[in-house]
């Protein structure tokens, strides 16, 4: 890896780093230890062209050291990038950096030769279980009253069309992110017609929209999916290319029969989420680059396994050619690795570019 690619990692970790000295300056036991780190990375910045493996090694032992409750694996990631970058990095330490598959607006599973999407059940610890569940429930049972309600209004079909989808999932008990996502396009909507709707039915509208975000906030996998998509820093540029890229990535599995249709809606219909909204909301953009990770976390874990996993020739020779699509959608990379948490994509990425663009076994 060239020195400039180095020096923008090393940059990047210190403002991670820097940022959760802000975060943490009253716990002296994570500060401190912080601190250290930063004044490392500097060092190292002021010797790019010299930086040597034993250097990474003991930064990753400093960052390892540290007890940091959220923000531990994104820093754990940057360093893997430095590793990479300095040759250390094979396929199996690289197998074993691969997250799971996040809370997302979509998960996918490669069953055997096909990529499908999976569902994500509602995951509510013990202690907010009871309180969750009945919150949701009410909200099942009102949403059942608007969209009767709505139905005898000369409201927009869209309108009716997005109430009624937020209704079906949330009634299907599954996957907090998309019943966020439904419940953000009828608030988009509703606003949007205001000037159609009677005071009473928008009102109607609104709490009911409340009422499933107050129900979303029991549940913690809800919570710290709301706060990463607080922290996104995305500019509008990104976006457009994230999105251009996206549709690129999706007519390919389509055309050249790669995927389950259940995964190309479901791509084609996150980016159209982001696109809907002039001033796309964080949590539909996080929404789609973590199921854009997803993708690449399922394929690649075959792709770096083959040759020790046993798995059928046809889910190596599938996973491979979706990591070939995934790298001529190159315009998802470099977004993804803005992203908080998502900076592995960007390691993976570069390692299957350096084998020659396509992974290990071939197509």
């Amino acid at each position: 890896m060239k020195p400039d690619k180095l020096r923008n990692l090393l940059i990047e970790l210190e403002g991670r780093v820097s940022r959760l000295e802000r975060t943490y300056e009253r716990s002296d036991h994570i500060a401190i230890p912080l601190a250290a780190v930063k004044a490392e990375v500097r060092r190292y910045l002021s010797k790019v062209d010299s930086l040597r493996a034993a250097d990474v090694a003991a930064l990753e032992k400093q960052i390892r050291d540290i007890t940091i409750p959220d923000d531990q694996p994104n820093l754990a990631n940057l360093v893997l990038g430095l590793k990479f970058g300095l040759n250390q990095l094979g396929p199996d330490e690289l197998l074993e950096s691969l997250p799971g598959q996040k809370t997302a607006a979509f998960q996918f599973r490669l069953d055997e030769d096909v990529l499908k999407v999976i569902d994500q059940p509602l995951r509510p610890s013990s202690r907010e279980k009871e309180m969750a569940m009945a919150a949701l429930e009410a909200a099942v049972e009102h949403g059942e009253y608007v969209i009767s309600d709505l139905a005898a209004t000369n409201s927009s079909p869209r309108l009716k069309e997005a109430f009624r989808q937020l209704q079906v999932t949330i009634a299907g008990y599954k996957n907090v992110v998309q019943v966020g996502v439904r419940a953000q396009i009828c608030r988009r909507l509703v606003h949007g017609d205001i000037e159609e709707l009677s005071p009473t039915m928008f009102s109607l509208l609104i709490g009911h929209i409340e009422s499933v975000f107050s129900a979303l906030a029991q549940f913690e996998d809800w919570r710290i999916y709301s706060k990463n998509a607080a922290d996104l820093n995305i500019d509008a540029g990104s976006v457009e290319r994230l999105t251009q890229s996206t549709a690129e990535l999706v007519k390919q599995l389509r055309d050249e029969h790669l995927a389950d249709i259940s995964v190309i809606n479901a791509l084609d219909t996150a980016s159209k989420w982001v696109q809907d909204s002039e001033v796309p909301d964080n949590r539909d953009v996080l929404s789609l680059t973590r199921s854009l990770e997803n993708v690449w976390s399922v394929v690649s874990r075959v792709a770096l396994g083959i040759g020790r996993d046993i798995v059928t020739d046809g889910r190596k020779r599938i996973a491979a050619a979706i990591v070939t699509a995934l790298l001529s959608a190159g315009g998802i990379v470099p977004v993804l690795a803005k992203i908080p948490g998502g900076e592995w994509v960007e390691t993976v990425y570069s390692y299957f570019k350096t084998a020659g663009e396509k992974p290990p076994g071939g197509i």
